[in-house]
C-alpha cells in the first residue's frame, strides 16, 4: 500500500509520500507528480520520502525520471537515501 499526500508551501509543492515504492503503486505516485505540474507549472516540486518502507525497479525507474526533470527528495530514510544517491549518480 502507498499513500500520497500534497502540501502548498508558499515557494513550492512537497509530495509526502508512505509505504511502498513498488509494483502497481508506482503509478500512483508518478500520477500525483504529473498532476501537480500540469496544476502549478511554475512551482518547484519536491518528494518527500522518509516514509518510504520500499522501492523496487520500476520506483527506482520513476525517482530517475523526476530528478532529471528537477524533482528534489527530501526527508529519505537509510535504504531509500542510498537509492537516491544511485539515482543521482546515473544523471553525472
Amino acid at each position: 500500500m502507498m499513500k500520497v499526500r500534497t502540501q502548498e508551501n508558499e515557494d513550492r509543492l512537497i509530495l509526502h509520500v508512505e509505504g511502498r515504492l513498488a509494483g502497481a503503486f508506482v503509478p500512483e505516485l508518478e500520477s500525483s507528480w504529473r498532476s501537480a505540474r500540469t496544476s502549478h507549472p511554475s512551482r518547484p516540486i519536491s518528494v518527500d520520502l522518509k516514509g518510504v518502507t520500499c522501492v523496487d525497479r520500476s520506483g527506482q525507474q520513476l525517482l530517475r525520471l523526476m530528478h532529471r526533470e528537477g524533482v528534489v527528495f527530501l526527508g529519505a530514510g537509510l535504504a531509500t537515501q542510498d537509492i537516491l544517491d544511485q539515482v543521482a549518480e546515473a544523471q553525472e
